[in-house]
């Protein structure tokens, strides 16, 4: 289980990072060409995509935390 999570949370990071990028990307396409329509489109196509796969990997990372091998070793 603890592998099939590592994966998932790998793939969700790579995909939560290109969504934004991709985002930020037509953004600036559409700043340099003058074209409005296109900064807004490409951020309510791509905002909530971004924002779930966020949370996708944000949570899988918390379940991950409690397998034994991501637990911090406690220093007395």
């Amino acid at each position: 289980m603890q592998n099939t999570l590592e994966k998932l949370f790998t793939i969700s990071l790579i995909l939560s990072i290109v969504c934004a990028l991709t985002m930020i990307l037509l953004q600036l396409v559409g700043l340099i060409i003058g074209n409005g329509d296109l900064v807004i489109a490409s951020s309510e196509w791509l905002k909530a995509p971004t924002i779930i796969l966020s949370a996708v990997f944000s949570g899988i990372a918390f379940v991950l935390g409690y397998f034994p091998d991501y637990k911090e070793e406690e220093n007395s």
